[in-house]
C-alpha cells in the first residue's frame, strides 16, 4: 500500500491492493483558508471557507470545476467500473416497461412509463378498465445531449379530460406548468411559470396554482421562498389576467407568515372552498373553510384549525371536512367537522389514536385519499404501509384493507369521481405491483403493470431486527442480502439511513441495489430517530436538541453489523444525502474509526449557515435557527462541518453536489469537502464530485442514476481493498495547506 504523510497535508490517493500501477495526474485545486469569525451568544466559531459560498466567483467556479474534473478522472479510472456500470444498467432496464406514479381521474388511468433503453419516463394515459394506452408527453424529446428536462409532477382534472405537467430543466425544480388535452395530446397555449403546484377547480374550468415571486437579479437567495402566492387561472384566458387568491397580506382573515406555503381550492361535490397555510417544512398547518367567493373577495373565511392544533392533512367531501390531527397524540387521529359550522371542539373522532401512524411515510405524502365511495387512509404500522377504508357519513367505522402481510403499501391513488383505489405494493425483495381495490366486491385485483422478468433476483432475504441503541433505546434495523450469506465479517456492506422531517425509510424494491446484492453485498437500513417509522415521538427524539440521537443510532446500527459479523470496519460503507448529510457527516466526525468509506450526498453540512441559503428559512421548523440560544446550540452540534478536526484519519469520503440544486446549496458540499481534505491525516481519499446537469437528484435520468450509483458502489469496493477496483489515475503528491480552525 502506498501512503504518504505530512502533518498539514491533503491526501488524494489510497491503494489498498497491489497489482495496479497508478497513472499520475495533476491533483485537484486546493481551497485556500480565509477565516471568518462569527460570534453566537458569546461563542466564537471560525469558518475557514466562507468565500466558497459565492458560487458566482470565478475563483470558486474554477475550484468546483477542478475538483469535479479530478474526481471524475479518478472514478472513471477504476478498472471494474465499466463492468459494474453495465450490470447496473442491466438491472435498471430489467423491465420491458417500468410504470410508476399512477393517478386516476374520470375514466382514465394516468402513469409514467419508461420503455427499456429509454433515459426518462414519459406520461401515458389509458381507460382505467383496460384498453390501449396513449403517450401524452414524450419527455426524452424535450431533453438535449447536455441537459435534461424533468417531469416534476402532473395533475389530471377531475373528469380526466385535461392534465397539467410541471417541467424543469437540469434538475433545477424551476418549474413551469403546461396544460394538455387528454383526448388529443394538444398543449393549451397558456403556461404557468415559477409554479410550485397546480390543481383544477371543482368545475375543471380553472386552475389554482402556487407561484414563487419573480425576483430582481440582485435579490438575496433567501427571498426565493419568502412570499409564494396562490393564483387562479381561468382556462383559455391570458395568464396576465390571473386572480390573486391567497398569500401574505392578501386576506385580512388568513395570516400567511413569510416562508409559508398557502393552498386554496374548491373540491367537486362540495359547496365550500378550503385553504391551508403551512410554515415551511413544518407539517402542522392552519385550516380555513368558506364560500367559493372567498377566493376572490378574500373575506368570508372561517378558521377551523390553528398551527397549535397540529393538523397535517385534510380532505373535503360535501359538508364533511376530515382532518388528521396530532394534538394530544404522537401517532395521529382523524377528525370530522361540519364545514358549515367548523368548530374543532365538537369534532367527531372518526379514527382514534392507536398504534397506526398516520403518515404516508415521506414528507408531502398525503394520508387522506378521497374517492367517491369512501376515504382511503394511508398509514404505517411498525414501519409497514397499510391502507384503511372509512365510508362517508356519521358513525362510520374504518376497516383495514386485506393487503398481504409481507407487502408495504407504498402509494394510494383515488379520485372523487371514481370509487375504490389504486394501491402500489412492494417489499425489500420483490418489485410488487399495482392493485385495484373494488369496494363493491371488497377485493384486490392486480393490474399487472409490473411484469416479472428473468433479470430480477429471486433469492434475496430480508431481516427485520430490533437492536439496542447506544442509550438502550430499541432501534429497528432492516438487512437485505442474497441467500447463502456467510457471516464471517467479510461481506461488503452498505449502511444507509436518513432520520429527518419524520420521514420513514419504508420497504421498497430498488433495482439500483441489485448489482451490489448479486455480488454478495449486504444492504442495511438503519431506522434512526428523527424519522417517522414509529410515529411523531420517533421524529421528536431526533430533532433540534435531540438530533444527536440520529447519528448515534446510526453508529449503533453499524456496530451491530460488525459485532454480529455481517461485516467489519474494513468492509463497511455508509451513504445518505440531503438532511442525511447530518447523519453521515456527524457519524464520520464522531466515529471516524468505524467506517471504511462514506458517501456524503448533496449534504446539509454547514448547519450554522443553512438558513442563509434559498431553502434555509423554510427549514427552520425542522432544524432551528441561529437567532436563538437553543437553536444555535442544536445547529452547532449537528453541523458536521464544524466538527472536522485537523490531524484526524477520516474514512474515504466522496462528497457530492448538484450544480442546480434548489434544496441544498452546492457550497455546502464544497465547504465540507475542503475542510475534510485539509484536516485528513490518513491515506484515505477525500473526493468532491459535482454534477452540472443535476439538482438534488430527485429527477435524475436513468443514465445519471446508473452513473451515480456505480460511483457509490465502486468507490466502496475500491476503499474496501477489492483488487479489481483500484484506480489507475491518482494524484501521487500531497499539497501542504493550513488547517482551518474549528
Amino acid at each position: 500500500m502506498l501512503t504518504s504523510f505530512l502533518p498539514a497535508g491533503i491526501f488524494f490517493f489510497a491503494l489498498h491492493a497491489t497489482g495496479q500501477t497508478p497513472k499520475s495526474i495533476a491533483p485537484p485545486p486546493v481551497a485556500p483558508v480565509r477565516p471568518v469569525t462569527d460570534t453566537y451568544f458569546g461563542q466564537q466559531v471560525v469558518d475557514p471557507y466562507r468565500y466558497l459560498e459565492d458560487q458566482k466567483s470565478p475563483e470558486v467556479v474554477a475550484f468546483m470545476r477542478g475538483q469535479a474534473d479530478y474526481t471524475r478522472a479518478v472514478l472513471d479510472s477504476i478498472p471494474g467500473r465499466k463492468d459494474f456500470s453495465a450490470e447496473m444498467s442491466r438491472y435498471m432496464n430489467a423491465e420491458e416497461a417500468a410504470i410508476t406514479d399512477l393517478k386516476v381521474a374520470g375514466p382514465y388511468l394516468f402513469y409514467r412509463k419508461r420503455n427499456r433503453g429509454e433515459n426518462q419516463a414519459s406520461l401515458y394515459v389509458r381507460l382505467a378498465p383496460g384498453g390501449s394506452e396513449r403517450m401524452l408527453l414524450d419527455l426524452p424529446k424535450l431533453s438535449t445531449a447536455t441537459s435534461h428536462v424533468s417531469l416534476d409532477d402532473y395533475t389530471p382534472s377531475g373528469d380526466g379530460e385535461l392534465v397539467t405537467v410541471e417541467l424543469s430543466p437540469g434538475g433545477s425544480e424551476e418549474k413551469t406548468a403546461h396544460i394538455y388535452e387528454t383526448a388529443t395530446g394538444r398543449e393549451l397555449p397558456e403556461t404557468l411559470e415559477r409554479c410550485l403546484g397546480a390543481v383544477f377547480s371543482a368545475d375543471d374550468k380553472s386552475l389554482f396554482y402556487l407561484q414563487l415571486e419573480k425576483l430582481a437579479p440582485n435579490a438575496p437567495p433567501t427571498d426565493k421562498y419568502r412570499r409564494p402566492m396562490v393564483h387562479q387561472h381561468v382556462l383559455g384566458t391570458p395568464v396576465a389576467q390571473d386572480t390573486l387568491v391567497l398569500g401574505r397580506g392578501v386576506s385580512p382573515e388568513i395570516e400567511v407568515p413569510e416562508f409559508s406555503f398557502p393552498i386554496a381550492l374548491t373540491v367537486p361535490g362540495s359547496k365550500f372552498a378550503f385553504a391551508t397555510v403551512t410554515p415551511g417544512v413544518d407539517p402542522d398547518g392552519s385550516v380555513y373553510v368558506g364560500p367559493p367567493s372567498a377566493l376572490t373577495t378574500h373575506t368570508g373565511w372561517q378558521k377551523v384549525a390553528d398551527f397549535s392544533d397540529k393538523v397535517t392533512d385534510e380532505a373535503l367531501h360535501g359538508n364533511d371536512l376530515y382532518l388528521v390531527s396530532f394534538s394530544d397524540t404522537l401517532n395521529g387521529k382523524i377528525l370530522r367537522v361540519d364545514a358549515a359550522h367548523p368548530d374543532l371542539k365538537t369534532a367527531e373522532v372518526v379514527l382514534p389514536a392507536s398504534d397506526l401512524v398516520l403518515s404516508g411515510g415521506f414528507i408531502g405524502t398525503n394520508v387522506l385519499h378521497a374517492a367517491s365511495d369512501a376515504l382511503y387512509i394511508q398509514c404505517l404500522q411498525n414501519g409497514i404501509g397499510r391502507v384503511l377504508r372509512l365510508p362517508y357519513g356519521p358513525n362510520s367505522r374504518a376497516t383495514t384493507l386485506p393487503l398481504p402481510a409481507t407487502e408495504h403499501a407504498d402509494a394510494v391513488a383515488t379520485a372523487l369521481s371514481v370509487s375504490g383505489a389504486v394501491i402500489d405494493l412492494t417489499s425489500w425483495t420483490t418489485p410488487g405491483d399495482s392493485f385495484r381495490y373494488d369496494s363493491a366486491s371488497a377485493s384486490l385485483t392486480a393490474l399487472h403493470l409490473r411484469v416479472p422478468n428473468p433479470v430480477d433476483p429471486t433469492d434475496l432475504v430480508s431481516e427485520e431486527l430490533t437492536i439496542k441503541g447506544l442509550d438502550g433505546t430499541p432501534l429497528p434495523l432492516s438487512i437485505v442480502y442474497k441467500k447463502g450469506l456467510v457471516r464471517d465479517g467479510k461481506a461488503p456492506t452498505t449502511l444507509i439511513g436518513y432520520g429527518a422531517y419524520g420521514d420513514a425509510f419504508t420497504p421498497g424494491f430498488s433495482r439500483r441495489y441489485m448489482a451490489w446484492l448479486e455480488r454478495g453485498g449486504v444492504l442495511a437500513i438503519a431506522h434512526v430517530r428523527g424519522g417517522g417509522e414509529l410515529g411523531e415521538g420517533w421524529h421528536l427524539a431526533g430533532k433540534k436538541l435531540t438530533k444527536p440521537n440520529t447519528w448515534r443510532d446510526f453508529i449503533a446500527s453499524a456496530q451491530y453489523l460488525i459485532d454480529e459479523k455481517y461485516t467489519s470496519t474494513p468492509h463497511l460503507g455508509i451513504w445518505s444525502q440531503s438532511a442525511g448529510g447530518i447523519l453521515i457527516g456527524r457519524s464520520i466526525t464522531e466515529r471516524p474509526d468505524l467506517f471504511a468509506a462514506a458517501i456524503d450526498g448533496v449534504p446539509c453540512s454547514d448547519m450554522l449557515r443553512q438558513e442563509t441559503g434559498a431553502n434555509g428559512p423554510a427549514n427552520i421548523p425542522e432544524y432551528g435557527t441561529v437567532k436563538d440560544p437553543d437553536g444555535f446550540k442544536g445547529l452547532l452540534e449537528m453541523a458536521a462541518y464544524d466538527h472536522v478536526v485537523p490531524g484526524t484519519k477520516y474514512p474515504a469520503t466522496l462528497v457530492t453536489a448538484g450544480a442546480n440544486d434548489p434544496r441544498v446549496d452546492p457550497w455546502q458540499g464544497a465547504k465540507m469537502a475542503s475542510r475534510l481534505q485539509a484536516a485528513n491525516a490518513g491515506p484515505n481519499p477525500i473526493l468532491f464530485r459535482v454534477n452540472y446537469d443535476a439538482g438534488h437528484g430527485i429527477t435524475d435520468t436513468i443514465a445519471q442514476q446508473v452513473s451515480d450509483w456505480t460511483d457509490i458502489f465502486t468507490f466502496f469496493l475500491w476503499n474496501f481493498g477489492n483488487p479489481d477496483f483500484q484506480p489507475t489515475a491518482l494524484a501521487q503528491t500531497t499539497t501542504p495547506a493550513t488547517h482551518g480552525s474549528k
